[in-house]
Parts: structure tokens; sequence; C-alpha cells
């Protein structure tokens, strides 16, 4: 579907809601830039940032920034209604639970495709898994739309659904991430993600700790990850930078 996925180290969330932020985030050069539906916009704000959603893919696409567009679970049909536009380069969808879901997506995507007048097959899927059941269907998730390139883990809804064990540290985290690496491998898919410690995640995390999580993710095997803030950019891109 595209070529050299795996180069993609650094993708940085960017509120869709934020145009100030939309236009700042080409000055840390990131990978790709994934403007977001999800955590980082307010419900009040969720109809305004879908109704701005082609403007500013538009605008990052023609300096020849990657974007993608990460969606809500709840609102998801919405919200890739919404994204699909020319100069996309894709989903990401967070959490899902079964094929089915990831097939429908991928149909809705084409409906939108031929709609907007967008290369059929173009658009990507990227898929974090946050959920046990999601972990238990990886495979048959992975494969339920020929649209899916990467696979990468929500450390945030694992942590609250599986729980931390006493140290704060994420329960099963190491073995979720391999269990999604492996996938990845066998599917031809991108692996995303990085090996957070403990109080080490998001906003909070410093360079040397952005680093590191990088650094060790690549030597398990990942190829990028996701950054919270502009900061988490350099670091990452050199953690990942060997791969």
């Amino acid at each position: 579907m595209t070529d050299n996925i795996s180069n993609r180290r650094s993708w940085m969330i960017v509120p869709a809601h934020d145009a100030d932020a939309s236009a700042r985030c080409a000055d840390s050069k990131p990978d790709v830039v994934v403007l977001d539906l999800e955590y980082t916009v307010p419900p009040r704000a969720k109809v305004a940032a879908r109704e701005g959603l082609a403007a500013a893919i538009r605008k990052l696409a023609d300096g020849q920034i990657a974007v993608f567009v990460r969606i809500d679970r709840e609102t998801r049909w919405a919200d890739a209604r919404a994204a699909i536009t020319r100069g996309i380069k894709g989903i990401i969808f967070a959490g899902p639970d079964s094929p089915e879901e990831v097939a429908e997506l991928g149909d809705l995507i084409t409906a939108m495709e031929r709609e907007r007048g967008v290369e059929p097959g173009e658009t990507e899927l990227v898929l974090m898994m946050e959920s046990a059941k999601g972990f238990w269907n990886l495979a048959a998730i992975a494969q339920a739309s020929p649209r899916v390139t990467a696979l990468g883990v929500g450390r945030i809804d694992l942590t609250m659904r599986l729980g931390p064990v006493p140290q704060d540290e994420f329960r099963l985290y190491r073995f979720l991430m391999t269990r999604a690496l492996v996938v990845a491998r066998m599917l031809r898919k991108q692996p995303l993600g990085a090996l957070w410690r403990p109080d080490s995640r998001g906003g909070v995390a410093a360079r040397d700790s952005t680093a590191k999580a990088a650094r060790e993710a690549r030597l398990m095997g990942f190829t990028g990850c996701v950054c919270a803030t502009p900061e988490q950019v350099a670091p990452v891109n050199e953690g990942f930078a060997q791969v």
C-alpha cells in the first residue's frame, strides 16, 4: 500500500481542534503528524475539530508531511467520515476488539474514498490495541482489512483495564508488546511501541527517559512510537535511528 512505512519513527499527536498546534507541529520535524480526535479534544470541541479536519490535512500534506487522524472508538463513524479527504495517509483506530470492527471501518473508508475523490485503497489503518479481548483476537484483527499497515500498544487504556503491579509498572506490558511485535512481524506490518517506564510517559517524559524508551523498544524490534509532545520527537527519532 505504501513504501518505507518502517521509516516512520515519530508519530506526534496534535489536538485536531487546535489550529495553532497544527501550524507549529512541523517545526519539531516528526515523521508523522497525528491529528487527534480522541483524548486531547474536549467533548465541546469535537464537532468543530471534525469540521476543520479537511483544511488542516490539506495544509499539512501540502508541506509534504505524512498526516494520520486518530479517531475515537465511540464516535469512529463520524470521525472517519470527517477524516477521509485528499492528502490523508491514514486512520489510527485505537481499541478494536474484533475483526468485524476493522472490516466495517475499512468498508466505510472505501465508500468515503470513492465519494471524496481519494485514490482507492490508499488510506491506511493503524491499530492500537487497548484491551484484553483485542489482544486475544490480535492476529485476526490485524488481517481483517488489507489497509492495516501498523500495530501498536495503547498503554494508558491497558493500564486502567489490566492494572499496574505494586511498583506502578504496567502489568504484562512487556509481554503484550512482544505479542504485538510478533504479530506485526508475522504479517509484515510496522510494529509501534516504546518501552516506557513508570512515571515516564506522556507529557511528563523527559528527553532522556523518552530516548531510553525508544532505544529499548528498537532493541526489541519496534520501529517507531507515538509522541505526546513536540519535545519527544527528537529523542524518539534518535532512539529509533538505527532501524
